[in-house]
């Protein structure tokens, strides 16, 4: 069996008491930090209670065969940031498993898809579909996340834009695209510069912190340690507005 566990976005102390029996029982455990960002002091904790952590690179959570494989003779578990099912890579390797005959468990925790509204008092409802920023590479720089968020705007939707994790291998220390990288994206895709934003750095933690301000003004704003979030503002309900000015108080 294969359990997906979600490590929600806190420190260990987010773990579900479900994700914590499934780890200690585990008999191989694994990680992938590409979908969302992974915490040391979470996988810290985890090697210590259960055993050592293998970290997965993107392909071999995409090309599942050594996943797939110690889930045919054991109860194996792949630990993710945030919620398992947020990604499409997992719901992807669910099917998989059950292509393969081999059950899958999925343990769901937090995600920064809900909480970052909730956090800003925004309603979950007046969102529009998520964009995600891919990080420029050379020349190429995909720009259709951007319309997205254009087209959310002209509906009065709000964004959650979602900003790029290179981390293909698993060895090497994690990039997080940042708040400011991403403004400067959405700048130069379309978005307005005094379009109202919000961005949201390390939520869910002990130290989350929030910025609200005009889009041009994101790039030089101080935000506080990533990961980061960004929220295009559309048409507001009187409740959010007061929420967003409690939380600039």
């Amino acid at each position: 069996m294969l359990t997906l566990v979600g490590l929600g976005l806190g420190g260990p102390e987010s773990l579900t008491q479900d994700g914590i029996a499934v780890i200690r029982e585990a008999s191989a455990l694994f990680a992938e930090g590409y979908t969302s960002p992974l915490l040391p002091e979470t996988l810290a904790w985890v090697e210590q209670a259960a055993g050592r952590v293998r970290l997965l690179s993107r392909e071999e959570v995409e090309q599942p065969e050594t996943l797939l494989a110690a889930a045919r003779d054991s109860d194996a578990v792949l630990l993710i940031g945030g919620d398992p099912l947020s990604a499409t890579t997992h719901v992807s390797l669910r099917l998989q498993c059950g292509e393969a005959g081999i059950e899958c468990r999925v343990i769901h925790n937090a995600s920064v898809l809900t909480v970052v509204a909730g956090e800003l008092g925004l309603q979950h409802y007046r969102f529009g579909p998520v964009a995600t920023l891919v990080t420029p590479q050379g020349d190429y720089r995909p720009l259709s996340p951007v319309k997205r968020v254009l087209q959310n705007i002209e509906a009065g939707f709000h964004s959650l834009v979602l900003l790029d994790i290179s981390a293909d291998n698993p060895a090497a220390e994690p990039r997080l695209m940042t708040a400011a990288e991403g403004a400067v994206l959405l700048l130069e895709g379309g978005v307005a510069t005094g379009a109202r934003a919000c961005a949201a750095a390390r939520v869910g933690r002990s130290d989350q912190q929030f910025w609200c301000g005009a889009l041009g003004e994101m790039a030089q704003a101080k935000i506080g340690e990533v990961p980061h979030s960004i929220v295009i503002l559309g048409e507001l309900h009187f409740v959010e507005e007061e929420a967003l000015a409690a939380l600039q108080e």
